[in-house]
């Protein structure tokens, strides 16, 4: 069931209605219920999987509690996290596997698993180590109530594609929400957020996504301009394709009191690599660097060893995105950009961003802001080409048609392709202007101005949305 359908409309409204006539328990329930009617849509027998999760971690967790001495609270955290990264591993990446050792041993012949990418299972696997983990950890404590953990895991309105929330924040918040009465301000909050969603989805992500799909389909067919322009649009596609999905989960979980965290903080306006992974995918970013980076040792240790720390969390944080080398890839690519900017650190610093030492002079900070920025950004767009591509050749072919007409001259760009390059351009000057004036903030704050605003996006979103009802990126994951 996804979000930009009548079925999602439906079981939100129905949910919402019947939630505010119910109790404590009879919430969890109208809420587990709707998150199974949910998931079921997808697929009924892949229920299961779920359930297996939150049975494992629910029991471990107070196995960790209980347990006496490290050893055996060692051993059901273990267990724990083989039970999630086990299901993760034969579902998403058996036949990956299977194929490269097909390859490395010759062998072409191989079996392949006949398995369906259950959906959420890279959301939700994440969600409930993280659970099990801090209970280890002593963060917090095991719930004894198997209906809380329970929603906790499959929360519909964030059980495909995140935000992968932390039980610190989740647990405590679903008790609030069971004993509240209803408050408008959440209501209209939730439906400005999901309707600012799927205009960003509908109208927005799906036509740039029109535009990559042409180009990337075969690349071989156009110059280097359509290629660029197609980079483009699918850099502005996954921002918003994955920000709306946010935006709507939650603006969903607004509906009844559930605060799930910001997902996105305008990644595109990202100054240097690490500024972007603290803006890009916030629930994912800090999982690897809690549960990944820091266990490493972080940067804690010698240079070499935070640069082995970082490579191998991007190298993780890629395969997590999929079962095939151009995600690994694109992990690595990030890695590398992420060890280039911890060692250069000290002589950017030294030339932009102190006036007394820099060549700059006062200009230093702001020349530096708007070099990082600039260069940041087509980094990033770089990295895109290959998370979009289907096989790493086509990626190779799309950087080669860009050079060539880019810095060789080959071809000029037609009026087209200029017009959606000022469309990016004014997509990121727009971005600009909220940071710095807080335009959708204004917006918000003002009755009238946002009733309008609603109104307006609503109907342009009946107008102009693409009839195909584009299934989210992050959905694949």
């Amino acid at each position: 069931m996804a979000f930009n359908s009548l079925e999602y409309v439906l079981l939100l409204g129905l949910t919402a209605l019947l939630f505010f006539r119910l109790g404590y328990r009879g919430r969890l329930a109208l809420l587990i219920a709707s998150s199974l009617v949910f998931y079921g849509a997808f697929s009924v027998p892949l229920l299961s999987l779920i359930v297996i999760s939150a049975l494992v971690d629910y029991t471990c967790g107070l196995r960790i509690a209980r347990a006496e001495g490290q050893t055996r609270r060692k051993r059901w955290l273990a267990l724990s996290v083989a039970v999630n990264l086990g299901l993760l591993a034969y579902f998403k990446y058996a036949n990956f596997f299977l194929d490269n050792l097909g390859a490395l041993t010759g062998d072409l012949s191989a079996h392949y698993v006949e398995v369906l990418l259950p959906p959420g299972i890279s959301f939700y696997t994440f969600q409930t180590m993280s659970y099990t983990i801090d209970v280890y950890r002593r963060r917090i404590r095991p719930t004894t109530s198997f209906l809380r953990f329970f929603l906790y895991v499959s929360f519909f309105p964030q059980l495909i594609a995140g935000p992968i929330e932390r039980a610190g924040h989740l647990l405590v918040q679903f008790d609030h929400a069971a004993s509240r009465r209803f408050r408008l301000a959440n209501l209209v909050a939730g439906l400005q957020m999901i309707a600012w969603g799927m205009f960003k989805k509908a109208v927005l992500a799906d036509h740039c996504g029109a535009i990559a799909d042409r180009v990337y389909a075969d690349p071989s067919l156009y110059d280097g301009w359509s290629a660029l322009v197609a980079t483009y649009a699918f850099t502005l596609q996954i921002y918003l394709d994955f920000s709306a999905y946010s935006e709507i989960a939650r603006g969903s979980a607004r509906i009844f009191g559930v605060d799930l965290m910001v997902n996105f903080d305008q990644p595109y306006l990202a100054r240097n690599i690490s500024d972007f992974w603290r803006r890009w995918h916030i629930s994912l970013s800090e999982w690897f660097r809690d549960y990944v980076y820091i266990p490493l040792g972080g940067s804690r240790g010698t240079k070499r060893r935070t640069l082995a720390n970082l490579t191998i969390t991007m190298f993780l944080s890629g395969l997590w995105h999929g079962a095939a080398w151009n995600f690994v890839l694109w992990g690595l690519f990030h890695g590398v950009l992420l060890l280039v900017h911890a060692l250069a650190r000290p002589l950017l610093r030294a030339a932009f961003t102190w006036p007394r030492l820099g060549p700059l002079g006062p200009l230093g900070p702001l020349v530096g802001g708007v070099v990082g920025w600039f260069v940041t950004l087509h980094l990033v767009v770089i990295g895109w080409v290959l998370f979009r591509v289907e096989a790493v050749a086509d990626a190779n072919l799309i950087l080669a048609l860009i050079r060539r007409s880019l810095i060789d001259g080959r071809g000029a760009p037609r009026p087209e392709h200029l017009g959606f390059i000022a469309l990016f351009a004014g997509f990121i000057a727009l971005s600009f202007a909220d940071r710095r004036f807080g335009i959708l903030a204004r917006i918000n704050g003002d009755a009238a101005l946002s009733a309008t605003f609603y109104a307006a996006i609503v109907a342009l979103t009946l107008l102009l949305a693409k009839g195909d009802g584009a299934a989210f990126i992050y959905f694949q994951f």
